[in-house]
């Protein structure tokens, strides 16, 4: 049961901190009860309350006497970014200390190493959905200036669009790599292909297809992309996709966990939802955002020593 819960934790720690990002929660709303979440999960709700109590140790949430379970306060105000741990803190600023950078100047190192260029990258997909959060994940969580391109717009031999040849970085996916690695031989830049979290579709997704969960995007194409994500995955099945703007969204339960995509939301403008609307997930796996990392400081660290930046263009 300790693995158990500790998933619960992690899927419950995602939901807050990316709803919180998202602005699909905001501080002081009420959270899904631990025997609603017990339901949801398939396990006893005291597992889930033993969740949320460590999510309270962590300052995301608060439980109210009688009063049910709510998202805590942010620490530094509204719009903060999360508190990290101590321990990962600690252990980060001891690294520094111990390669000889002072305490007070590490900041300060991280901060050039990461805005010192204000850089680009084109991320080529196929359906508008991929497109729209892909572009979302690279500016939100790295930085970077993003735009998108139709990878039916593309070929390997012709004149790329003006996205491609301002980027510094091109992020496609395993489906179209040879023609966009083709492309960035070519032009000389640098492509990621990317990977989807494992524990996305292995850890919370697995456990909310338990019922049927609705996925609302704006492209067919999408529908066969994310069927194939999940082809392995039990309860697959649950999967209910609609169509913004062609689809009945009233055909969506109340209460019905839903996620929405960028693309689709963009779409329906304020259009309301009766689902539980499920915040947006960060897709990229752990090694695609090391790699996104590692090509941002080196960009960043060239240039802070003095070695040429090549012009993107």
């Amino acid at each position: 049961m300790t693995e158990r819960r500790a998933e619960i934790v992690e899927v419950l720690r995602r939901r807050v901190l990316r709803g919180l990002q998202a602005g699909t929660l905001r501080a002081g709303d009420r959270l899904p009860s631990a025997r609603e979440l017990g339901a949801e999960f398939g396990v006893d709700h005291r597992i889930v309350l033993a969740a949320y109590r460590e999510l309270v140790d962590e300052g995301l949430v608060e439980l109210r006497p009688r009063g049910g379970i709510y998202v805590a306060p942010a620490r530094g105000g509204p719009g903060a970014v999360p508190l990290p741990s101590e321990a990962w803190l600690v252990g980060v600023l001891a690294q520094g200390v111990s390669r000889e950078i002072p305490l007070t100047e590490i900041h300060e190192w991280f901060r050039r190493s990461v805005e010192t260029l204000r850089l680009r990258a084109a991320v080529i997909q196929a359906t508008p959905d991929q497109i729209a959060g892909f572009c979302r994940e690279l500016e939100d969580d790295y930085g970077l200036v993003a735009a998108g391109v139709d990878v039916a717009s593309i070929s390997a031999d012709g004149d790329p669009p003006v996205e491609i040849r301002h980027a510094d970085l091109l992020v496609t996916t395993e489906a179209h790599a040879l023609l966009v690695g083709r492309i960035a031989t070519r032009l000389g830049k640098k492509v990621i292909v990317t990977e989807v979290r494992p524990d996305l579709i292995g850890g919370e997704w697995r456990m909310l297809l338990r019922k049927p969960v609705y996925v609302v995007a704006s492209d067919r194409r999408f529908v066969d992309v994310v069927r194939g994500y999940f082809a392995s995955t039990p309860g697959a099945d649950n999967l209910r996709f609609l169509i913004a703007g062609e689809d009945d969204l009233g055909a969506i339960p109340d209460g019905a966990p839903t996620y929405v995509t960028r693309s689709a939301r963009d779409r329906l403008g304020g259009v309301s939802i009766k689902g539980r609307i499920l915040p947006s997930a960060r897709v990229f796996s752990a090694d695609t955002g090391r790699e996104i990392v590692r090509f941002i400081v080196r960009k960043n660290l060239d240039v802070l020593a003095g070695r040429p930046h090549a012009t993107a263009g």
